[in-house]
Protein backbone atom coordinates (compact mmCIF):
# COMPACT_ATOMS: atom_id res chain seq x y z
CA UNK A 1 0.00 0.00 0.00
CA UNK A 2 1.06 3.65 -0.48
CA UNK A 3 1.69 5.60 2.69
CA UNK A 4 0.00 8.82 3.63
CA UNK A 5 2.05 11.91 2.71
CA UNK A 6 2.32 12.90 6.37
CA UNK A 7 4.18 9.68 7.15
CA UNK A 8 6.33 9.67 4.04
CA UNK A 9 7.43 13.29 4.46
CA UNK A 10 8.07 13.27 8.20
CA UNK A 11 11.29 15.15 7.61
CA UNK A 12 10.83 18.13 5.31
CA UNK A 13 14.36 18.58 4.02
CA UNK A 14 15.69 18.72 0.49
CA UNK A 15 18.35 16.06 -0.03
CA UNK A 16 21.09 16.41 -2.59
CA UNK A 17 21.55 13.79 -5.28
CA UNK A 18 24.72 11.76 -5.32
CA UNK A 19 26.54 14.15 -7.65
CA UNK A 20 26.40 16.94 -5.09
CA UNK A 21 26.57 15.47 -1.58
CA UNK A 22 25.87 17.96 1.16
CA UNK A 23 27.21 18.19 4.67
CA UNK A 24 24.24 19.14 6.80
CA UNK A 25 24.05 20.35 10.39
CA UNK A 26 20.79 21.27 12.10
CA UNK A 27 20.36 24.91 13.03
CA UNK A 28 20.75 25.50 16.73
CA UNK A 29 22.27 22.09 17.37
CA UNK A 30 25.24 21.58 19.65
CA UNK A 31 28.67 21.25 18.03
CA UNK A 32 28.81 17.92 16.16
CA UNK A 33 30.51 15.10 17.99
CA UNK A 34 30.56 12.52 15.20
CA UNK A 35 30.33 12.42 11.43
CA UNK A 36 27.65 10.04 10.13
CA UNK A 37 27.28 9.21 6.44
CA UNK A 38 23.84 8.09 5.23
CA UNK A 39 23.79 6.44 1.80
CA UNK A 40 20.36 5.96 0.23
CA UNK A 41 19.49 3.92 -2.85
CA UNK A 42 16.21 4.90 -4.53
CA UNK A 43 13.63 2.27 -5.45
CA UNK A 44 11.54 2.11 -8.62
CA UNK A 45 8.79 0.41 -6.61
CA UNK A 46 6.64 3.22 -5.17
CA UNK A 47 5.48 1.19 -2.16
CA UNK A 48 9.00 0.24 -1.18
CA UNK A 49 10.25 3.76 -1.90
CA UNK A 50 7.72 5.19 0.55
CA UNK A 51 9.16 3.07 3.36
CA UNK A 52 12.75 3.86 2.31
CA UNK A 53 11.99 7.59 2.51
CA UNK A 54 10.32 7.27 5.90
CA UNK A 55 13.32 5.30 7.19
CA UNK A 56 15.81 7.76 5.73
CA UNK A 57 14.06 10.82 7.10
CA UNK A 58 13.65 9.43 10.60
CA UNK A 59 17.31 8.43 10.81
CA UNK A 60 18.53 11.85 9.65
CA UNK A 61 16.15 13.71 11.95
CA UNK A 62 17.32 11.88 15.07
CA UNK A 63 21.02 12.02 14.18
CA UNK A 64 20.96 15.75 13.49
CA UNK A 65 18.82 16.32 16.56
CA UNK A 66 21.53 14.69 18.64
CA UNK A 67 24.14 17.07 17.26
CA UNK A 68 25.91 14.77 14.83
CA UNK A 69 27.27 16.07 11.55
CA UNK A 70 25.28 14.19 8.92
CA UNK A 71 26.23 13.75 5.28
CA UNK A 72 23.63 12.33 2.92
CA UNK A 73 24.31 10.63 -0.39
CA UNK A 74 21.15 10.00 -2.39
CA UNK A 75 22.26 7.69 -5.19
CA UNK A 76 19.61 8.89 -7.62
CA UNK A 77 21.41 9.40 -10.93
CA UNK A 78 24.61 7.71 -9.78
CA UNK A 79 26.31 5.65 -12.51
CA UNK A 80 26.73 2.19 -11.00
CA UNK A 81 28.97 0.77 -13.73
CA UNK A 82 32.75 0.77 -13.56
CA UNK A 83 34.12 2.45 -16.65
CA UNK A 84 36.86 0.88 -18.72
CA UNK A 85 39.35 3.39 -17.34
CA UNK A 86 38.27 2.63 -13.78
CA UNK A 87 38.78 -1.09 -14.35
CA UNK A 88 42.28 -0.40 -15.60
CA UNK A 89 43.06 1.84 -12.66
CA UNK A 90 41.49 -0.44 -10.03
CA UNK A 91 44.71 -2.11 -8.88
CA UNK A 92 46.97 0.87 -9.45
CA UNK A 93 48.15 3.42 -6.91
CA UNK A 94 45.35 5.79 -8.00
CA UNK A 95 42.14 3.75 -8.43
CA UNK A 96 39.84 6.73 -7.87
CA UNK A 97 39.91 8.62 -11.15
CA UNK A 98 36.36 10.01 -11.11
CA UNK A 99 35.92 13.23 -9.07
CA UNK A 100 32.48 12.04 -7.93
CA UNK A 101 33.74 8.81 -6.40
CA UNK A 102 36.75 10.68 -5.02
CA UNK A 103 34.40 12.94 -3.05
CA UNK A 104 32.34 9.96 -1.92
CA UNK A 105 35.45 8.11 -0.77
CA UNK A 106 36.54 11.17 1.20
CA UNK A 107 33.17 11.18 2.95
CA UNK A 108 33.47 7.50 3.82
CA UNK A 109 37.01 7.93 5.14
CA UNK A 110 35.96 10.81 7.39
CA UNK A 111 32.89 9.03 8.79
CA UNK A 112 32.53 7.59 12.27
CA UNK A 113 29.31 5.88 11.26
CA UNK A 114 27.96 4.54 7.95
CA UNK A 115 24.25 3.93 7.40
CA UNK A 116 22.98 2.34 4.19
CA UNK A 117 19.27 2.51 3.36
CA UNK A 118 17.80 0.60 0.45
CA UNK A 119 14.95 -1.54 -0.87
CA UNK A 120 16.13 -5.09 -1.51
CA UNK A 121 16.00 -6.49 -5.04
CA UNK A 122 15.59 -10.28 -5.07
CA UNK A 123 17.15 -10.46 -1.60
CA UNK A 124 20.26 -8.60 -2.67
CA UNK A 125 21.48 -5.04 -3.02
CA UNK A 126 19.96 -2.86 -5.74
CA UNK A 127 22.43 -2.39 -8.62
CA UNK A 128 23.07 1.26 -7.79
CA UNK A 129 24.10 0.42 -4.19
CA UNK A 130 26.29 -2.48 -5.30
CA UNK A 131 27.87 -0.26 -7.96
CA UNK A 132 28.47 2.49 -5.42
CA UNK A 133 30.31 0.06 -3.16
CA UNK A 134 32.37 -1.26 -6.07
CA UNK A 135 33.33 2.18 -7.34
CA UNK A 136 33.94 3.82 -3.95
CA UNK A 137 35.39 1.18 -1.62
CA UNK A 138 38.35 0.50 -3.85
CA UNK A 139 41.84 -0.60 -2.77
CA UNK A 140 43.37 2.24 -0.81
CA UNK A 141 39.99 3.09 0.69
CA UNK A 142 38.53 -0.20 1.90
CA UNK A 143 41.94 -1.67 2.69
CA UNK A 144 45.58 -0.66 2.53
CA UNK A 145 48.91 -2.47 2.40
CA UNK A 146 51.50 -1.83 5.07
CA UNK A 147 55.26 -1.71 4.46
CA UNK A 148 55.44 -5.50 4.76
CA UNK A 149 52.76 -5.92 2.09
CA UNK A 150 50.13 -7.13 4.55
CA UNK A 151 46.48 -6.15 4.12
CA UNK A 152 45.14 -3.76 6.75
CA UNK A 153 41.70 -2.27 7.29
CA UNK A 154 41.27 1.00 5.48
CA UNK A 155 38.32 2.59 7.31
CA UNK A 156 39.89 2.73 10.74
CA UNK A 157 37.72 5.65 11.82
CA UNK A 158 34.48 3.75 11.15
CA UNK A 159 33.05 2.29 14.36
CA UNK A 160 29.31 2.03 13.57
CA UNK A 161 27.73 0.30 10.57
CA UNK A 162 23.96 0.19 10.14
CA UNK A 163 21.91 -1.43 7.40
CA UNK A 164 18.28 -0.45 6.90
CA UNK A 165 16.70 -2.76 4.34
CA UNK A 166 13.14 -2.81 3.02
CA UNK A 167 11.95 -6.11 1.55
CA UNK A 168 8.94 -6.97 -0.53
CA UNK A 169 9.33 -10.62 0.46
CA UNK A 170 8.69 -12.22 3.83
CA UNK A 171 11.40 -13.32 6.26
CA UNK A 172 11.43 -16.98 5.19
CA UNK A 173 11.74 -16.19 1.48
CA UNK A 174 14.53 -13.71 2.17
CA UNK A 175 16.45 -16.20 4.29
CA UNK A 176 15.95 -18.95 1.71
CA UNK A 177 17.63 -16.68 -0.83
CA UNK A 178 20.42 -16.10 1.74
CA UNK A 179 19.97 -12.31 1.75
CA UNK A 180 23.11 -11.40 -0.17
CA UNK A 181 22.65 -7.70 0.58
CA UNK A 182 22.87 -8.28 4.30
CA UNK A 183 25.96 -10.46 3.90
CA UNK A 184 27.71 -7.85 1.74
CA UNK A 185 27.10 -5.07 4.25
CA UNK A 186 27.69 -6.95 7.49
CA UNK A 187 30.62 -9.05 6.26
CA UNK A 188 32.40 -7.34 3.40
CA UNK A 189 31.93 -3.73 4.45
CA UNK A 190 32.36 -4.57 8.12
CA UNK A 191 35.78 -6.06 7.43
CA UNK A 192 36.97 -2.62 6.24
CA UNK A 193 36.15 -0.85 9.51
CA UNK A 194 38.06 -0.69 12.75
CA UNK A 195 38.35 -3.69 15.04
CA UNK A 196 35.32 -3.76 17.33
CA UNK A 197 33.08 -1.98 14.83
CA UNK A 198 29.44 -2.18 15.94
CA UNK A 199 26.91 -3.47 13.42
CA UNK A 200 23.13 -3.21 13.34
CA UNK A 201 20.66 -4.65 10.84
CA UNK A 202 17.17 -3.13 10.69
CA UNK A 203 14.98 -5.10 8.24
CA UNK A 204 11.40 -4.45 7.21
CA UNK A 205 9.72 -7.43 5.56
CA UNK A 206 6.57 -7.72 3.43
CA UNK A 207 6.52 -4.01 2.70
CA UNK A 208 3.89 -4.36 -0.04
CA UNK A 209 1.27 -5.47 2.45
CA UNK A 210 2.34 -3.23 5.33
CA UNK A 211 -0.11 -0.80 6.88
CA UNK A 212 0.80 2.57 8.34
CA UNK A 213 0.87 1.23 11.90
CA UNK A 214 3.56 -1.33 11.06
CA UNK A 215 5.61 1.26 9.18
CA UNK A 216 5.32 3.59 12.17
CA UNK A 217 6.64 0.82 14.43
CA UNK A 218 9.59 0.34 12.08
CA UNK A 219 10.33 4.07 12.07
CA UNK A 220 10.21 4.11 15.87
CA UNK A 221 12.69 1.22 15.95
CA UNK A 222 15.05 3.15 13.68
CA UNK A 223 14.75 6.25 15.85
CA UNK A 224 15.62 4.28 18.98
CA UNK A 225 18.72 2.85 17.32
CA UNK A 226 19.82 6.18 15.89
CA UNK A 227 19.49 7.67 19.35
CA UNK A 228 22.22 5.29 20.56
CA UNK A 229 24.80 6.20 17.92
Amino acid sequence: MRLAPALVDTYNKELEIAREPKLAVSEGSTPPTRHILVVVAPSSDPELEDVVRAARDSAIRVLEGNGHRVSVLDLTGFDAALSTDERRAYLTATPLIDPITQRHADLVRSSDGLIVVYASKMSTLPPVMKGWLDRTLVPGVSFVLNDAGHVQRGLTRLDDLVGIAVYGEDWRTTKRHRDAGRRIILRNVRSCGRVGLRTTWLPFYEAHSADEARVAEFVARIERRMGKL
